[in-house]
């Protein structure tokens, strides 16, 4: 890195600490400043109540914010260097969710009896989401790009289990949004006497190991020869980092991009011995982790809610990481990173798509006509249910075959078998512009609905547009750029989820993909898009077997690369933003149909998009009518329920 840059990096970071002083004069409570500080600190009177508010909330407060930060970095920069990996972190990898997950089962689990120290379930969750990305992502090498794709989609499962475990007990978890979000408000010394002792063992241990550590980039081969064992090395150090974001996740919650951030920050000051790495990326971690909660403290204030700081680290830190993949040079593309398939079959395609289209007629009348009340199950076919069902059905189905063409493009396009339309962000960029139009107080109709999500999701896709014309549409490039809108777009979502806002909680139903609303009209222009769209999909499926050769073999044969790029992009984008304006954000369909039609070995491009059809077109019909019925009087929304059933049968695929 060139020396003027560096400079102004340095220059950034006195500015940050300026500003940090700056607030913290502005923040402390009662307009007491640093000398209200001062005298708290050396002059502590127990009688002078703004003394006493100083120091049960504000600075122990301050202190959490510098604890977690300078652990979480420091986890994510060891975790970066063991898997050569500039994005890897808590976060991405999913162990946050999973810690999340540990802690939502305790509270549910446990009886009240048991005092189990809340860190314990929480390791226990990220341990086993850990494994479960390390063992996807073990067949393709632990690729980087893989590597984080595997953590969104373990994410995207454990943030489906952790939502319908919201929406059954809501008793017990009300406070969801707020924590998960990240939440660093105190009223005492006690999570900072909690915190110390279990993170000060696990760091210290990862700074005894940073010298068999720095012998890894040798290789694992050349370590193994001077007497390391790299696998022992590898689990010790990835334990302690795993211990060190589940306990901070029990305490305050999710805190997201700045175990990406500071570690990112600290290559870019140029640091490379690995000890000082460690170090000075806990330091710019707490700094970045302070500034983001002395920042959300006058706007929780001005605004009478009560902010989540992590999402503000997650709003901070995406254009961060935006901008350093749009200065890293990724490869063109992830072929390499797929396996081959050394037994290739055909199936025949008439007969199988025949049996589709009679599974889902039987499936979808089904779902018309039976159906649970507090009598038990009943048949009952008559002209109301026709007029409540059927719309709600037809939705379901149009969406799935939407979303699962958008996600045979999306991996066609990308050459990677884990890319789906919701990695893009564009899903989180129609459910945000609801989101915010709901907090605004909007009566908005259900066109005014459509036409906002549009709105925002067509935002989302000239973000990614621009940003990747500097790659020319690079498919690695694509996928992380996408990566991280979605993660800034869900930050900026908890922040307004969390306010408490009455029209804003409405939403969680409709976040979680639910047909409950749609009507005929509805139907018919969902419909009548997918229709449009998928058949242009159809029709283009030259180009899509040829792109799958690669960039070079493709323009050998005179593709133009860059055009169909820039065309399936758009036709994943009025795919994905369509099905989500009407029904919601929906997770995995677009993920699973396109594998799921391989699996038939539909291999080529056409029969591929149209297996693929009627199979997300079937699974989203059944997990709607599953939803409706099967856990009575409760009704779970569709898109929920096929995050779960794609996240189970993905797993299964994985294995398989």
């Amino acid at each position: 890195m060139n020396n003027p840059f560096r400079l102004t990096l340095s220059f950034g970071l006195l500015f940050s600490l300026f500003m940090i002083a700056l607030l913290i004069q502005y923040t402390v409570p009662y307009a007491g400043g640093w000398s209200l500080i001062q005298n708290t600190l050396f002059a502590y009177d127990t009688s002078n109540y703004k003394e006493l508010i100083v120091h049960l909330t504000y600075l122990p407060r301050l202190a959490i914010a510098l604890i977690c930060g300078f652990s979480l970095a420091i986890a994510g920069c060891v975790m970066q260097f063991i898997l050569r990996n500039p994005i890897a972190a808590p976060t991405t990898l999913g162990v946050a969710s999973g810690a999340q997950l540990g802690m939502v089962a305790g509270v549910l689990l446990l009886p009240a009896d048991v005092a189990l120290p809340s860190f314990i379930p929480a390791f226990v969750g990220a341990a086993f989401a850990s494994l479960l990305v390390f063992w996807i992502a073990a067949k393709k090498g632990l690729a980087p790009i893989h590597l984080v794709l595997s953590g969104m989609v373990i994410s995207l499962f454990i943030g489906a289990i952790n939502t319908m475990l919201m929406l059954v007990y809501e008793r017990y978890l009300s406070s969801v949004f707020i924590w998960g979000a990240g939440t660093l408000n105190q009223n005492s010394w006690e999570s900072v006497e909690r915190l110390l002792p279990l993170l000060c063992l696990p760091i210290m241990g990862l700074f005894l190991l940073q010298r068999p550590l720095s012998a890894l980039i040798l290789g694992d081969q050349a370590s193994n020869t001077i007497g390391i064992n790299v696998k022992r090395i590898k689990l010790i150090t990835l334990s302690l980092v795993i211990f060190v974001t589940a306990v901070v996740v029990s305490e305050v919650g999710i805190i997201g991009f700045v175990g990406i951030v500071a570690p990112g920050i600290t290559r870019l000051l140029g640091v490379r011995h690995l000890s000082k790495q460690i170090l000075i990326s806990g330091v710019i971690g707490s700094l970045m982790l302070l500034l983001a909660d002395l920042l959300t403290q006058p706007i929780a204030a001005a605004t009478g809610d009560l902010l989540p700081t992590g999402a503000m680290t997650a709003l901070l830190g995406a254009p961060f990481l935006l901008w350093l993949l749009n200065r890293q040079t990724w490869p063109s593309q992830l072929r390499a990173t797929e396996d081959t398939a050394p037994n290739f079959r055909q199936r025949q395609f008439l007969p199988l798509c025949f049996a589709l289209l009679v599974a889902l007629f039987v499936v979808s009348l089904a779902a018309l006509w039976i159906g649970k009340d507090s009598q038990g199950w009943h048949l009952l076919i008559n002209e109301n249910m026709l007029q409540l069902r059927l719309p709600r059905i037809l939705g379901a189905l149009f969406a799935g075959a939407g979303l699962a063409t958008a996600g045979t493009l999306v991996q066609r396009l990308t050459n990677n078998p884990m890319a789906s339309p919701e990695v893009l962000g564009i899903s989180s960029g129609a459910a945000l512009a609801l989101v915010i139009c709901a907090l605004l107080g909007l009566s908005i109709n259900r066109y005014e609905q459509i036409a906002f999500g549009t709105l925002g999701a067509l935002s989302v896709t000239g973000v990614i547009w621009w940003l990747g014309k500097k790659h020319r549409f690079a498919p690695a490039q694509l996928l992380l750029t996408g990566i991280a809108l979605s993660a800034g777009l869900d930050a900026v979502m908890r922040i307004v989820m969390s306010s408490g806002h009455e029209d804003v909680s409405t939403l969680l139903t409709w976040l979680s993909g639910s047909t409950y609303l749609v009507t005929y009209q509805d139907a018919i222009l969902l419909g009548s898009g997918v229709l449009i769209f998928s058949t242009l999909a159809i029709l283009l499926h030259r180009w899509l077997d040829l792109i799958a050769l690669g960039e070079v073999s493709a323009n050998s044969v005179g593709l133009n690369s860059l055009l169909v790029r820039r065309v399936l992009i758009l036709l994943i984008a009025a795919l994905t933003t369509l099905c989500t304006a009407v029904i919601g954000p929906l997770t995995f369909i677009g993920l699973l149909a396109p594998h799921m039609a391989r699996s038939l070995h539909q291999n080529s491009a056409k029969k591929q998009l149209v297996t693929a059809c009627l199979l997300g077109a079937l699974v989203m019909v059944i997990a709607d009518w599953v939803g409706r019925v099967l856990w009575f009087p409760w009704q779970f929304p569709a898109g929920l329920l096929s995050s779960l059933l794609g996240g189970a049968y993905f797993l299964y695929l994985m294995r398989k």
